[in-house]
């Protein structure tokens, strides 16, 4: 089996669980749907949102609210969750969907 399709297996299993997409579960599309940018960009925007907010809510609770920096996490949270999305879990959600697809 190719190193390849040992990821996408790995990555499948591991994006079936639930606690994965908690609190967002209800975004996770069926194992033989494929994923869609559009579903990616409101992946990244639900869980990015939640991680800055979250980040926020940190920083103001220990007083180490800092403007720059909270732009900084904005930038790299939504650019971190976006560029994961594209370049990790679309594309072997979607080898997953291809490979299942094909066992039928």
């Amino acid at each position: 089996m190719k190193l390849v399709d040992q990821l996408t297996y790995a990555h499948g299993w591991i994006s079936d669980k639930d606690f994965i997409w908690w609190p967002f579960s209800f975004l996770r599309p069926e194992k033989n749907v494929p994923m869609s940018f559009k579903l990616v960009c409101l992946m990244t925007l639900c869980f990015a949102g939640l991680s800055y907010l979250m980040y926020l809510g940190y920083s103001v609770v220990n007083n180490a609210f800092d403007g720059r920096a909270a732009l900084e996490y904005f930038l790299m949270f939504f650019g971190g969750f976006f560029t994961w999305f594209n370049v990790v879990t679309k594309p072997l959600w979607n080898r997953r969907v291809k490979l299942f697809s094909l066992r039928k």
